[in-house]
């Protein structure tokens, strides 16, 4: 709108970053040459980014929800891809997007947890509670009001405590994009086992562990939805849809568990379905492992790693202080196809 390219030339800034000279174990072989520091410390990426606003004008205090460039937010949507050596060309591993999310990468509405460490260093949220939905399913799957056919929530018999590893509230776990598998309380393995015997059916044999299983796709496809419920962002749940799928109020299977009211109406939920923690082996085809691990000592930081992420879009908003979800493809060829289209 009459404006020219010099106009835009203050965007452009310096950034400051190390080099490697030597690289071993998966950087050998998998498609990032390197590391983009995201974090919220001094150096990461999108701090560089935000910093250079400030110098230009930028007011921190000023944000809106209008879709505005915010460089005090970006987003990850992490798609499940071949390692590079199997990529002949495109963009195979998913989508970054600078200042804010981008809604035509969503098949569910965006919710909002509550991010304990807004100031410095770690992405941190709190567990409330912890199910497994039978068959497999997403939050993608839900219509409505209307849970899917023949899905069943089995709580997983745990307090907040245990879940997090810790008893103080203003602790959690964190969302690591760095991390591949995701960690959490060795003490909660025999609640989630106990869940798990219930979701596979008692009759069965099936148990949960970490050793590779000769598995079909259909055979992993049917397995539990592991669905987590975290501490909402209150301020954001007012503008979320009444309906969406990831608020807790909306899964009367949820809401059925929440005999102590320790669940709130801004609370939000996350589902990992046996396709994001189930990882097939690369050398040996057909044999599956289970990548969620119940190994962290009690005190010790538990880890939502790249499998829980996989599959939404993940914006980390430092500003609010809050971490959104939204189901997704994650397919950047796919997204470019629609945006293109519009």
């Amino acid at each position: 709108l009459g404006m020219t390219g010099d106009q835009f030339d203050w965007m452009d800034f310096r950034l400051k970053f190390g080099c490697q000279t030597e690289v071993t174990g998966l950087f050998r072989t998998q498609l990032e040459d390197g590391i983009m520091g995201m974090d919220n410390r001094k150096g990461a990426f999108w701090l560089q980014l935000h910093e250079h606003y400030k110098k230009n004008g930028y007011d921190a205090d000023a944000k809106s929800d209008d879709g505005a460039f915010d460089p005090t937010q970006f987003s990850l949507c992490y798609d499940r891809q071949s390692l590079s050596m199997d990529l002949n060309s495109g963009v195979g591993s998913g989508a970054l997007t600078l200042g804010g999310s981008d809604p035509l990468l969503h098949n569910t509405d965006m919710v909002y947890a509550e991010n304990l460490t807004p100031k410095l260093g770690w992405y941190t949220i709190r567990i409330k509670a912890m199910f497994l939905l039978t068959n497999g399913v997403t939050l993608s799957d839900w219509n409505g009001e209307n849970t899917p056919v023949d899905v069943k929530y089995i709580s997983v018999k745990a307090k907040e405590d245990l879940l997090n590893g810790s008893s103080d509230k203003r602790k959690g776990v964190i969302v690591d994009s760095g991390t591949t598998d995701t960690y959490l309380p060795q003490a909660l393995k025999g609640p989630f086992d106990e869940a798990w015997r219930e979701a596979m059916g008692w009759d069965s044999d099936g148990v949960y562990h970490n050793d590779p299983n000769d598995m079909t796709p259909e055979q992993v496809s049917a397995l539990p939805t592991i669905l987590l419920v975290f501490r909402g962002h209150a301020a954001s749940s007012k503008a979320v849809p009444p309906h969406a799928s990831g608020m807790a109020h909306t899964h009367a299977g949820v809401l059925a568990e929440n005999n102590d009211g320790s669940v709130s109406e801004h609370d939000i939920v996350v589902a990992v379905p046996p396709a994001h923690y189930m990882e097939e082996s690369r050398s040996q085809p057909g044999k599956y492992t289970a990548r969620v691990y119940f190994t962290e000592r009690l005190g010790a930081q538990c880890i939502l790693g790249s499998n829980f992420m996989m599959g939404h879009e993940v914006n980390f908003d430092v500003g609010r202080g809050r971490i959104g979800f939204a189901e997704s493809h994650c397919d950047y060829g796919r997204y470019v196809e629609e945006r293109d289209a519009l």
